[in-house]
């Protein structure tokens, strides 16, 4: 069986490296980028089982992603990351379609356990 395949967007390089790092290492395959722009651009070659968005990023917000996503692809699973426990943001994200809301800074373990309730299921 192929790996789970996870798109990492964060514009803190540090925490993509991170994630991306650690998620390997926990059998999936990991590609991060560092901005919403370039999530949007990979996102039709790479197509990501699951994504994991920052939600504040300059340029186009993990909100913005979200929602580009889930309107071309619903059945992606979508972890939400924020710094910020604004109950109003993680309402409307909710609402756009992700499937869970992480607080960062991101438990690693925690986001493994995530993942792993968002593993496709085979056909």
């Amino acid at each position: 069986m192929e790996p789970i395949r996870v798109l990492v967007v964060d514009d803190e390089l540090f925490v993509g490296d991170l994630m991306q790092e650690y998620l390997t290492l926990s059998g999936y395959s990991v590609t991060a980028v560092s901005s919403g722009e370039d999530a949007l651009a990979i996102f039709p070659e790479l197509k990501p089982h699951v994504v994991i968005l920052d939600i504040r990023m300059p340029g186009i917000s993990g909100m913005d992603v979200l929602k580009t996503i889930k309107q071309d692809k619903p059945e992606i699973g979508v972890i939400m990351l924020s710094a910020y426990g604004d109950p109003d943001t993680i309402v409307e994200a909710l609402g756009a379609g992700a499937d869970h809301y992480l607080q960062k800074p991101v438990n690693l373990k925690h986001l493994v356990e995530t993942l792993a309730l968002l593993r496709p299921q085979p056909k």
